[in-house]
């Protein structure tokens, strides 16, 4: 399964979605809001369409489904969060999380052509945001375009060089397959295990 970690994006998100709990005077909303981007996937679902309720601007719309998005992601519900996203792109084009958790949806659903320019666009929405490119890279890599998902993994390690995972993922593209063993018994062509008839 194609899965994208979504929790360094949080800090940013939750910082706005109190900020606009916060001006509405309403505790409702900024229980809404923190039920939006923490806790179990179900009650994440439940409190981003409570913010939804509320949303008076296209960005707070688009923080709400985004955040529904994710949620939807979490739960593998990848055609609710297909449907989520693009809502919340609809809402806010503008908005970067939008466009990478819709492409984690269309990498999940093996829309990998989709994925990628999903990806491009939250890159290029926000360049510093390595996410996308990792995401970007797995997804090449399922297109079989091992070059263009190293060029990815390159600009990651150049914008963050401690990253284990794009150091790790990198190094295994170009790494031979491990070699296949069978047992000196043998294995049963029929179901496939030594001693099994």
């Amino acid at each position: 399964m194609f899965r994208t970690p979504t929790l360094p994006c949080l800090p940013l998100a939750v910082a706005i979605l109190v900020a606009w709990a916060a001006g509405s005077g309403s505790r409702a909303l900024a229980d809404a809001a923190q039920d939006c981007r923490s806790g179990p996937a179900e009650a994440r679902v439940t409190g981003c369409s409570a913010l939804l309720g509320e949303a008076r601007t296209p960005r707070q719309r688009a923080i709400a489904l985004d955040g529904r998005c994710m949620a939807h992601n979490d739960r593998l519900a990848f055609p609710a969060a297909l449907a989520d996203c693009t809502s919340a792109i609809r809402a806010d084009d503008a908005y970067p999380y939008s466009f990478h958790n819709r492409g984690v949806a269309q990498a999940s659903l093996n829309n990998h052509a989709a994925a990628v320019a999903d990806f491009t666009r939250a890159h290029t929405l926000r360049p510093n945001f390595i996410f996308p490119l990792i995401s970007r890279a797995k997804s090449h890599a399922q297109l079989g375009d091992r070059a263009a998902a190293a060029r990815d993994y390159d600009e990651v390690l150049r914008l963050k060089p401690d990253n284990e995972e794009a150091r790790l993922a990198r190094a295994a593209l170009f790494a031979p397959p491990p070699p296949v063993s069978v047992s000196a018994a043998g294995a049963n062509t029929l179901c496939g295990s030594v001693g099994c008839n």
